[in-house]
């Protein structure tokens, strides 16, 4: 039996959900390790420690003040959980990324998110992988501002 075992980590990420629907980002970092190691498209390399989650959820509350997620599948065995869900809200403010910062469009962003943990003895995350539906997201930035020729 895994380290986290008796842990239930289906509802670990409903509360995770219900953090990051709150806008409370240290809420949403509270679910993690402290030094758990987080690899997002958006980090040029893996972030460790519940401080960049934390950062993370902050720039997209701030880029999107109505932002909320939408849980489509949460998988769960003894030590881990594969999840999808879909984000959603107006981007409205500046999306601030360690890769930079992007400017606001006022229109609507949905898209489409896979993240897969692994979960440490206490039953905060400790190893976390995300994936994006970058290409989605990118339509409808491009939609949102079309080329002028």
């Amino acid at each position: 039996m895994g380290a986290s075992a008796r842990h239930d980590h289906r509802e670990a990420i409903t509360q995770w959900m219900a953090a990051f629907n709150a806008h409370d980002a240290v809420g949403v970092g509270a679910r993690y390790a402290q030094d758990a190691v987080v690899d997002d498209p958006a980090y040029q390399q893996p972030q460790r420690g519940r401080k960049p989650v934390q950062d993370h959820a902050q720039a997209y509350i701030t880029a999107m003040p109505d932002v909320a997620g939408e849980l489509t599948r949460v998988i769960t065995d003894e030590d881990n959980a594969a999840v999808e869900m879909t984000i959603s809200g107006v981007y409205a403010g500046p999306l601030v990324l360690p890769t930079g910062t992007l400017p606001p469009t006022g229109h609507r962003l949905r898209f489409a998110v896979a993240f897969f943990c692994r979960f440490g003895p206490e039953g905060t995350v400790v190893e976390e992988h995300r994936y994006y539906d970058a290409v989605g997201i990118l339509h409808q930035l491009k939609e949102a501002h079309p080329q002028r020729g």
